[in-house]
């Protein structure tokens, strides 16, 4: 595996818009963990002056959903020590709420100049607007912003922890910051499965269930290292592993490290996360850990028999990381 410390970090994955020129409609895709799903959200009539503004306006409209989702993944509290960075973030938190009025009477040039706003939030909805303007449609207009209403009352539930309808779009994106509600509801569905239930694709933004795999891994490592010195003990680990090499990933033998220098698992994510590292791919590799773990715990365990592994290791790591919980955040 690549070095951790040298991520690419994937483009943000937001609502995109798609025009389908048979149906001569615009639609609006993003994923929801598992896949993609799309809902129509303009129909343009017989009046559209041609394919190429169906085309831009859904091109200013997914610019303008990245712009609005970047208010998400990167929330002002995580910029209090930047002063410049923090005055960006709190003017495009603070335009949010201009973004409809934009897209109904936009900045239109003035000879060959035009007003450029200093939010990025609100330059992208006066960019839409323009492109309304040029289309001519009042009912397209209206329809536009009705979904980019939408798209707003979505980011606005995310933010609250809730990733129902639309807002199921944040469960791929990658938050600087972790949501402790989100982090405490993927710990729950670890203790359900301590393999990874799908839920944690689906239903958890990706950063806080890296935060509660980073704990689940760390117990489940410990019951494994446990498992070939013949200790049965499920009490939370209070030294270093000593089975970790034989990981056959740089990833989690670098998470255990961290934790046993004593961080956090919310400090471990956060640091990849600023590194550059995507929240998914994250989580990904850290549930791969447990199950190369669970698979360690087989091949060292000389008392269970071969028939009751899978069943005892997910009880030996459910006690362990559930009495550790208070350490997670």
């Amino acid at each position: 595996m690549a070095a951790v410390h040298n991520f690419i970090c994937d483009p943000v994955p937001v609502t995109e818009y798609a025009y389908d020129r048979t149906r001569n409609v615009l639609l609006a895709v993003w994923s929801v963990g598992i896949g993609n799903v799309a809902e129509t959200v303009v129909a343009f009539g017989d009046d559209l002056p041609g394919p190429e503004y169906g085309l831009q306006l859904g091109y200013e409209l997914t610019q303008l959903s990245k712009h609005l989702w970047r208010t998400y993944t990167h929330p002002l509290t995580e910029a209090v020590d930047l002063p410049d960075e923090a005055l960006s973030r709190a003017r495009n938190q603070l335009a949010i709420d201009l973004v409809a009025g934009a897209l109904r009477d936009p900045h239109l040039p003035v000879g060959d100049q035009v007003q450029v706003c200093e939010s990025e939030v609100l330059e992208a909805g006066h960019q839409v607007g323009r492109i309304l303007h040029r289309i001519g449609d009042r009912d397209v207009t209206e329809q536009a912003v009705c979904d980019v209403e939408a798209e707003i009352d979505a980011l606005r539930r995310a933010a609250l922890g809730d990733l129902t309808d639309r807002a199921n779009q944040a469960v791929v994106l990658t938050r600087s910051d972790p949501q402790p509600q989100q982090v405490a509801a993927a710990h729950a569905y670890l203790e359900k499965d301590p393999m990874g239930p799908p839920e944690l694709y689906t239903k958890i933004d990706a950063t806080s269930a890296a935060v509660a795999a980073v704990h689940w891994l760390h117990a489940a490592l410990m019951i494994a290292s446990r498992a070939a010195s013949g200790n049965l003990s499920d009490t939370p680990p209070t030294c270093r592993h000593k089975h970790v090499d034989h990981l056959a990933d740089e990833l989690p033998v670098m998470v255990v490290q961290r934790l046993d220098r004593g961080e956090l698992p919310r400090d471990v994510v956060m640091t990849l996360v600023k590194e550059g590292m995507p929240a998914r791919a994250l989580l990904e590799q850290l549930l791969v850990g447990i199950h190369n773990a669970w698979q360690l715990y087989g091949e060292w365990n000389k008392t269970v028999p071969p028939d009751q592994i899978s069943d005892t290791f997910r009880a030996r790591t459910r006690r362990m990381a559930v009495d550790g919980r208070d350490r997670i955040l």
